[in-house]
């Protein structure tokens, strides 16, 4: 007997899909906000304005260097902040190419295999591409359990961000500093290893 996925069991996999791509994109604004409270503490309408206009078109990767970079040069003496800094722009780092692979990549939902077998838990992702010595397949059987983990984890990379912006506010005093700086530590060691699982890869 063939199986075939529920309408439902289908939509909860386009529902993760999206929802993973959706976060990271909040990731991204996160990240553009706390570069403009960085370069503007009190910021006005129209220094929103310029920083829109000069991180306009830039992609998540420059995105998470230029926010490094701007704490490095504005927080020199802040040790703590700079070692998690880092640690949390490592961490979105490895999210990025494997955002770009889902984004970019041929989905089809659903599939266990090359040959059209179907299942609830799987979905494949293909990059083929014409070679000379004929077709490169760079497909994968990706199981949803995988897209599940990475939403939660690039939700506390988000969140991480989000404490790391209260940390770049210069009035801030140094109990309130300890206290986020600790949730921030905490944050970031909840993430874990950020991979994308496969239960199968073909290549040719």
């Amino acid at each position: 007997m063939v199986y075939i996925p529920t309408k439902e069991e289908i939509q909860n996999q386009k529902a993760l899909i999206g929802d993973f791509i959706i976060r990271f994109e909040q990731t991204c604004a996160r990240i553009r906000f706390a570069i403009l409270r960085i370069c503007y503490p009190n910021w006005t309408v129209i220094q929103n304005n310029n920083i829109e206009t000069l991180l306009e078109g830039l992609t998540a990767d420059p995105l998470r260097k230029k926010l490094e970079a701007l704490i490095f040069d504005n927080f020199p003496n802040e040790h703590e902040i700079l070692s998690q800094s880092k640690k949390l722009s490592d961490k979105f780092e490895k999210v990025i190419p494997i955002r770009n692979s889902i984004a970019h990549g041929s989905m089809l939902i659903g599939w266990n295999n090359l040959e059209g077998k179907l299942s609830a838990d799987t979905l494949l992702l293909k990059h083929s591409k014409s070679t000379r010595s004929g077709i490169d397949r760079n497909s994968m059987i990706i199981n949803i359990k995988s897209i599940e983990k990475l939403i939660i984890q690039t939700q506390l990379i988000e969140s991480a961000y989000s404490i790391l912006y209260v940390l770049t506010d210069e009035d801030i005093n140094a109990e309130n500093k300890e206290l986020y700086l600790n949730q921030l530590k905490e944050m970031i060691d909840k993430i874990g290893t950020i991979k994308l699982d496969f239960e199968n890869k073909v290549k040719k």
